[in-house]
């Protein structure tokens, strides 16, 4: 795995989003238009890679009250940059202190929308990507849980709408997106602030990977 940063700065946004903004009706309908919305909010002095520098994150969360969008990233957002009247509110909250909560033995939540794939290799050929639904998307999951340094006691797997991109402007990209939720139990806390930073399989720049996990209460 990766190593994430060494520092544990962390920062989340709440954004929930304006219902009437036709910006926001974009961006909902292709993952490409809310990637750049979201790379918006940083400083283009970044270099090449602008996402991998601030391991920006997000999620789409659609909720009865409306959209919301959490934005996760090693360096604040600048809200000054969204579109006018894009979301209605923005909550913020530094990540540093549940990082450092983190240890073996804790029961968290968590939740996370992900892209479950095998791929299947072929004697000559490259290996084809394939997505998976039911039992081998859960086993996928937990095989990615306990790389997380987690141990799942509990796992939904909700299907979400699929994201509809572009890439390069003009090849489709079309990923099927499934969200698990549960309770899991630490085993390996460093493993765990990494993949929260870093975020979990295919499809980072278009909304799908971002971990996120709070102390579990019965």
């Amino acid at each position: 795995m990766t190593t994430a940063p060494a520092t544990r700065s962390l920062h989340l946004a709440q954004l929930h989003l304006e219902a009437r903004s036709h910006a926001v009706h974009q961006d909902l309908k292709d993952a490409s238009r809310l990637h750049n919305t979201v790379q918006a909010l940083f400083p283009d002095t970044l270099g090449s890679t602008p996402r991998a520098a601030t391991h920006t994150l997000y999620r789409l969360e659609r909720e009865q009250a409306g959209a919301v969008l959490l934005i996760q990233s090693t360096l604040p957002i600048n809200r000054n940059a969204l579109p006018h009247g894009y979301a209605r509110h923005v909550a913020y909250r530094d990540l540093g202190p549940l990082l450092d909560w983190v240890a073996e033995g804790r029961r968290v939540r968590y939740r996370i929308d992900a892209n479950p794939i095998k791929t299947a290799f072929i004697q000559g050929k490259r290996g084809k990507r394939t997505p998976v639904t039911g039992d081998e998307a859960v086993a996928w999951w937990e095989r990615q849980a306990h790389k997380a340094g987690m141990t799942s006691q509990l796992a939904l797997d909700l299907p979400q709408p699929p994201v509809r991109a572009t890439r390069n402007g003009t090849k489709p990209v079309l990923l099927k997106a499934i969200r698990f939720e549960g309770v899991a139990t630490v085993t390996d806390p460093d493993a765990l602030r990494t993949a929260i930073t870093l975020g979990i399989g295919q499809g980072r720049a278009y909304g799908l990977g971002l971990l996120s996990i709070a102390p579990y209460r019965p």
